[in-house]
Order: C-alpha cells, then structure tokens, then sequence
C-alpha cells in the first residue's frame, strides 16, 4: 500500500498534485488535430468560439445564437490553426450567463494544447456559480488529472468522469465531454477514454438554470490557476454526440472509436497511436469465427466490412477510409481474457502454496482512503480456478488493536500451523491459525510491530523461509526492514533488524531464493500513479547484501494496464516454473483503489536473472502439481533426524560392496537432491524423477547420488513401499551403479518430512524391519 494512506482526501483543484506530463491511455504523441470545418456537425450547436481572430477582445459565436463571449487579460491571437494563446496569468474568456439552462444532455468539446508550464490546479472550462470564492455547482474539464466533474453544489459532491492520468501537455489534444441520462463519457482525440454511468446531476439543474460564473480558461475556485496554452474550436451542444460524431470532429476521419462484440470482456483495446486494436474475449469463445462491429467516424468505409465473420486466429488488417480520404490501415487481434483471477476489487495478492495447493491472501480493494476491513483467502489447484473461502479475519471482531485500514497480508507455515501476517492501521499483526483458510486468532493481543517502531510505515509483511529451516519478516514503506523471527514465529529480537533499503524502493518487499541466490524484490512509485512497478536486487544471503538489478514489470498502456505491482513470486513444485501474482488498476476505468488481481509467468535467464516480465490479460494456462505434495520440494539427502518424528541416526553397517574386491567399505555421507512428484497409486508413497525428467512409478524410485543414477525403495514415514511380490517391509537395493562401484544386497531407508528441508537416509547390511531404528 501507500504512505499517503496516512493522508485524508483533499481536492484535486485545491491540493498539492504536481503534474505529471505522462501520455493518456493508449496514447502516444499524436499530430495537431485540424478544427473540424462548420458544415460538418452544427445539429444542437449551442455555442461555437472558433478562436481563430487575429485581434480584439471578442471571441465570436460562429453558432448563430449570439453568445459571444469576452476575453480578458492579455490575448495573443494567432489567427486559424493555432487559435488564442493564455497566458496563464491573466487570460480567461467569460461566456455568458445561463449557458446550460434547460439541457439535460450536453457535449463540450474544444482542441487544447496545455503549455508545459501549466501551473496546478486549473480548470479548462467551468461552467456554475461562485460563492465565497469557491465553487458551487458546476460542469468544468482539466486536464490533471483528466476528467470532468459535475455538481449541484460543493466540490465534495462531485461526480467524476475521469482517467488517473493526465492530459498530455506541448501537443494539440481534442477533448470532449458528452452526458446524457445518467451518463457521462470523457473523449481524447475522438476516442472514448472514461465512462460513469452513475451520473445523477444535469447540466440545466444546476442553479436552477441560473449560472453567471462561465468561464474558458479559468476556474470557479479563487485560489486556482489560470489556464496557460492555447485553445481553439470549442463548442457546446445541447445534445451529447455520438462517438462517431466526435470522432470526426476530432479530425481523426480515418480513426476507430470504438469495436464491438457479444463475447467481449471488457471494452476493446484501442491504440490509436500504433493503429493496433485488442478483442479481450470471454472463456470459451471461438476465435475462429469472429464478427466484430466497428464504430467509425461520420462517413468513413472499412474494409473488410464491419460485422463480417473473420478467423481471428492470428491478428486481422483493416482498411479504414475517412470522408475526407485519408487512408489508416489498422491491425486487430483477439484474445482470450483470463484475468483479474480473482473476483471484484482486490489488490497486494500474497500467493503460496501448502502441499497440492496454491493460496491467495489479498488486500479486499475498493474503499475510499484504503479503508477496508477484511481478509479473505482464495485457494486453487491450478492457479486458474480459484476457490473463496471467505473472511478469515475481521479488524472489527477479531483485533482489539485496530479496526480500520486492512491492508496486505502475508501467510507462513511452521510445525502445521498457519501464521497470518497483516497491516492494521499502520501497524502490523500476526494471527494464527491450524488452518491456511483460518479462522484465525490474535495471539499476542497487540501489534507485533507497532506504528513508530521505526522509520516510514509499518506496513506490508512478507515472509521467507530459507532452506535451514529459519523464516525471516520483511516489511515497510519508505524503508525496507528485515528480521529473523523466533522459532514461535509471533516475537523476534529487536536488535537484529536489518535495514536494507535500495534505491528506488517504496512498498512491497518479498524475497525468493533459487540456485542458492536470494532475490528482493519491491514496489516503486505510487500505488496510485500509472508507472507503479516492480523492481529487484540479488544477493548472497536473506538480508544482502544487495545488488540493484533493474525494473522487471511495468504498466502496458496499449493493453489498458496500469500501476502493475505489490507482487508475490510462486514456484510450480518439481520443476523451475514461476509464477508472479500482482495487482494493476481495474480494467476499465481503475485507479489506486480499484485494483485488480491477476498472474503472469515469471522467468529467469541462462545467468540466472529475471527476464523482464510480459503483463498479459491472458493470464496463464492451468498448471499441474498433482496431490499431497510437501511444501519444500527439493531436500538435501543427508543423514539427519527430525526429533518428535524419526528416531535416532545409527552409524553401523553403513557401506557399498566393492565389486572388484569383494570387501565392505563404509559409506560416505552423500548430498544430493530429488524432486517429489504425484503419480503412485499407493498414497503412502511417493515417486521420484531424476535430473533428466524421467519418471518411476509403482514403488520404484530413482535417487540421483552425486554424478551417477541409483535406484532404491524407499519408505515414507512408518509404512513401507515395497518391491510388487516382496515381503512388506522390506526395501531392497538391488545392483544399481554408485560412483564407479555397485551396491548388493543391502537394505535403504529413505524417510520424508513434508515440513522440513531434508530427508533421513540410511545403510544397514542387517537391516530389518524389526531393526532398532525401523
């Protein structure tokens, strides 16, 4: 989550926002949009200042209604194309009174270049009333960040149409706004780029019709800036135009507002700055026989016709022909849209697996100011399908400590039981539990770190558990802290936190070991700002020290994601495959608190460092890791003892029969590892495969020792697996290669802890089911 959660919601006009000159959605840089000429759409015009004077103080009402506004301040008029140039100072056009009085439908639509010095915030338009120096009732546009809001009253009341980006500044935009019933739709060069549909206040209600503070170029808020750049073709209609309308007074004649389609997800992907569109499709659709229809502007021809069925299994090329004859050729893919895999709003997803299946700990998303409550837990068996199991801990009923702000949860196992780590007001908890799905307890009656404790916020846990057993926390946002925990997992000593703040770093530590390299990886940026990402470090142990290897996920605004980040790394057991769960802005229409939760691949390069990861909203195909697995797959074969569960090691008898020599020669300890995999049809049992990938089932099992292959049965905790036809208990080796030599007639026990990191391996040429180590 995100320091500024401490904050309270100021307004946008009034706060300290600094703008942010970054591209809109699907944008890039785009060429001036040309004025659309007056014969082209005049039906409804209600006013119409072209801005294309050389001089004066009138801005013209090329409408016929005589609605001629006034400009103030200094004008720079630069005649057609480049239209009245503010200053930012004191510039600003009064429009006269009671210019909406009677609409229930409106469109406002003009071409803006924002000076790159725009100083914030600022309005492009407003149209209401004033009192006290503040606005009350209003329609009004700006460009940081872009939106349009309207209210019958004060600023508290207002309801937006926006995109959490702002207006691209230093080129030409065309913005419009449209509202009719109770829906508004937000434009950027003839695109749709936002929607509400839950607007309720019409634009001839406010003020009874009565509104004498409208102004271009200024705002209704005394303390706000004035408009700097340069404006021309702004119109208002008393209807809302449809999407083809705007796009052809955008002056994109050969563009696509908008594709349609029964199977559609979520609304298609338009980029019209790489003439690339995306069809994000529902499971189960055919891709072979598609029949998109596509929304064109006024009097423009496509090719192949819109509505004819095409194989849509490798992108499709479209010719769009504009009235005026220009000529766009657009490329359109399909897709099959698998995410956000987890339902609603949810975000900072903690991802884990126990045994056979995967679990999903997240923040419960949605609420104003990050003031959500609950946590839930969602399991799966593929990472594809998953399962709600519902709340498993309330702030409310469950914390006498904190009541509010229930951010990112982490979930750790030890000696079977489940430990949940949380945020809670800025503090973190644990809570515990027999079960991964709770419900879970406070053990401890208070934070296990508390707000204060050290610098930044106490927020965003996450554990890890190294090979030896040891699990370490990790949290914080502005600084990074690590400290290993108590073999209780709810205390650990103070003295022993590491500081292991990177460059870069603002939230969302996690850590991951492979190869016997450690990887840190974080959060950077806002969580509500579009270029939220993920970046990551490489070390030689669980707290550095760390090397900055770079930025490994990041927004893809051509596929409507933004703000990818607050991420968890899963591997699939028995194998190098890994998986990162994040959470971006929900599509559509998304921002720092309506997120969503999703899966991509995550993959390391021959060097062993991450390769940049591709966010999809494929998502990933369903994986496999088959039943009653152990939670650390790979073990280290050595000769230990797990007390409480296995009985002593015993050193005797233990040896190889040199073939060559005939004589007994004791036996070293080896170190080596194996990969449990599913597959017996005995579930006491469990099979192996060796480094090659090959399997053995049946109750034989392959153990790779060092360079050469062995094979050996083996049994798992009390119940032996034995050889189909041979006497229930015993486990015999029977001439297999070791090092150069061969093993005979000698009895092997190979015991496994699902909940350790190693397994008991052990030689006795005597040995016998009634041995005093059986």
């Amino acid at each position: 989550m995100d320091s500024v959660r401490l904050q309270g919601r100021r307004r946008l006009r009034a706060g300290a926002l600094a703008a942010v000159a970054i591209a809109s959605l699907f944008m890039g840089v785009v060429s001036p949009a040309a004025p659309a000429q007056a014969a082209d759409i005049t039906d409804g015009l209600a006013l119409w200042y072209k801005l294309d004077a050389t001089s004066g103080t009138v801005a013209a009402d090329a409408s016929g209604n005589g609605r001629n506004g006034t400009v103030n301040g200094t004008a720079t008029w630069s005649g057609a194309g480049e239209g009245l140039t503010f200053d930012g100072s004191s510039t600003y056009v009064k429009v006269p009174d009671n210019i909406m009085s009677g609409m229930n439908s409106i469109t406002v639509s003009m071409d803006v270049q924002i000076d790159a010095a725009q100083a914030t915030p600022y309005f492009l338009y407003g149209f209401g009333n004033t009192a006290g120096g503040a606005g009350n009732g209003y329609l009004f546009t700006t460009g940081d960040s872009f939106r349009t809001a309207i209210t019958s009253g004060s600023w508290s009341s207002e309801q937006n149409t926006r995109l959490s980006t702002a207006l691209q500044r230093s080129v030409w935009k065309h913005v419009t706004y449209t509202q009719t019933g109770t829906t508004g739709v937000l434009y950027e060069d003839g695109r749709e780029v936002a929607r509400n549909t839950s607007v309720t206040v019409t634009p001839g209600s406010i003020g009874s019709g009565t509104t004498t503070a409208n102004y271009i170029g200024k705002s209704l808020f005394s303390a706000d800036k004035l408009f700097k750049g340069k404006m021309r073709d702004f119109r208002v209609y008393n209807r809302a135009l449809a999407s083809g309308e705007v796009l052809e007074l955008s002056g994109n004649t050969a563009g696509v507002a908008k594709v349609t389609h029964p199977a559609l997800k979520i609304d298609a992907m338009v980029d019209d700055a790489n003439s690339k569109i995306t069809l994000p499709l529902t499971e189960g659709t055919d891709l072979t026989t598609l029949a998109p229809q596509f929304t064109l502007a006024q009097g423009a021809t496509i090719s192949p016709a819109s509505g004819a069925p095409r194989d849509f299994s490798e992108p499709v090329t479209y010719d769009v022909t504009g009235s005026d004859g220009k000529k766009r050729t657009w490329t359109v893919a399909a897709l099959v849209m698998r995410s956000p895999v987890l339902p609603g709003l949810t975000a900072d997803p903690n991802i884990v697996r126990f045994g056979d299946t995967f679990y999903m700990y997240p923040t419960t998303d949605g609420f104003e100011g990050w003031s959500g409550t609950q946590f839930k837990a969602y399991s799966s068996k593929d990472l594809v399908h998953w399962t709600d199991h519902g709340v498993i801990l309330d702030l409310g009923p469950d914390v006498s400590w904190a009541d509010t702000r229930a951010w990112a949860p982490t979930m750790a196992e030890k000696n079977g039981k489940y430990y949940f780590y949380y945020s809670a007001d800025t503090n973190i908890g644990v809570a515990v539990s027999d079960s991964p799905t709770g419900p879970f307890k406070d053990p401890l009656g208070k934070p296990l770190i508390a707000r204060g404790a050290f610098s930044g916020q106490m927020i965003d846990p996450a554990v890890f558990t190294d090979d030896d057993g040891q699990s370490y926390l990790y949290w914080g946002n502005g600084w990074a802290y690590a400290v290993p925990l108590n073999d209780d997992m709810v205390s650990f000593d103070a003295s022993k936190v590491t500081d292991m703040t990177p460059s870069g770093y603002r939230e969302g530590a996690f850590v991951i070991k492979r190869k016997g390299v450690y990887y840190f990886m974080w959060s950077e940026n806002d969580t509500r700002d579009e270029n939220y990402r993920v970046a990551y470090a490489t070390g030689s142990s669980p707290t550095g020290p760390w090397t900055k290897r770079g930025v490994i996920l990041e927004k893809d605004l051509a596929l409507g994601i933004k703000g990818p980040g607050h991420h968890s790394v899963v591997q699939v057991p028995g194998t190098d495959d890994w998986y990162i769960a994040y959470h971006r802005f929900a599509i559509p229409g998304g921002d720092g608190t309506h997120r969503e939760t999703t899966i991509d691949r995550l993959e390391f390069d021959s060097a062993g460092l991450i390769k940049k990861v591709v966010p999809t909203l494929s998502s990933i195909d369903p994986v496999s890791v088959g039943a009653t697995l152990p939670t650390h797959t790979t073990r280290s074969l050595q000769s230990v003892n797990f007390p409480g569960r296995y009985a002593a090691v015993h050193s005797d008898s233990l040896g190889y029969l040199d073939p060559v020599t005939s004589s007994s020669t004791a036996a070293v300890k080896q170190n080596a590892t194996f990969t449990i995999v599913p597959g017996l049809a005995d579930s006491t049992c469990y099979s192996f495969r060796d480094s090659s990938g090959r399997y053995l089932r049946h109750m034989d099992f392959r153990v790779r020792f060092d360079a050469s292959d062995g094979t050996a049965l083996f049994n798992n905790d009390a119940t032996y697996c034995a050889r189909p036809g041979s006497a229930t208990g015993s486990v015999s080796l029977e001439s297999y290669n070791y090092p150069g030599r061969y093993l005979r007639h000698y009895y092997y026990e190979l015991r496994i802890d699902p909940y350790q990191d190693n397994a008991t391996f052990r030689a006795d040429s005597s040995f016998t089911a009634a041995s005093p180590w059986a």
